[in-house]
């Protein structure tokens, strides 16, 4: 089975997505759906900012994918998170209402400190850009260092 998705850019993710978060990620839990078909991980994002959208909180995103019970499956371009790390996460919902990020790993980047103290995005479709960056293009100002 394969997966092909499309390259999106800043301005999609942000007319898909119904809010755009800098967040920590808390914790991960992964289970089986209900037919225990498919293993999906339910993600924490304890929120520091929003940069697009109704500001919250906290945030539990549905990501394809985890480890059950030593049975682990993985979906080429599923977004990957790794507790308490600080990310980017464009968000919108599945068919049922459930959150989860905008255009697989093309809607999440780690936010780093560069040699400046600077934060920039590695990773997704803002790559390369520092929070000041995104912040403009959400329409927001700044973004901190």
């Amino acid at each position: 089975v394969s997966s092909t998705l499309m390259k999106v850019d800043i301005p999609m993710l942000k007319q898909a997505s119904e809010s755009v978060v800098h967040a920590r990620v808390e914790r991960m839990e992964s289970t089986w759906n209900a037919q225990r078909t498919m293993i999906f991980t339910t993600v924490t994002l304890d929120v520091i900012r929003t940069l697009h959208g109704k500001p919250v909180g906290q945030v539990r995103v549905r990501v394809p994918g985890g480890t059950v019970d030593g049975y682990t499956i993985e979906m080429a371009g599923a977004p990957k998170f790794v507790t308490d790390n600080a990310v980017v996460a464009f968000i919108n919902r599945w068919d049922d209402g459930t959150p989860k990020v905008a255009g697989y790993y093309q809607g999440v980047s780690q936010v780093v400190l560069d040699s400046l103290g600077n934060r920039v995005l590695h990773g997704g479709a803002a790559n390369g850009l520092s929070m000041a960056q995104l912040a403009k293009q959400m329409g927001g100002q700044g973004g901190g260092q």
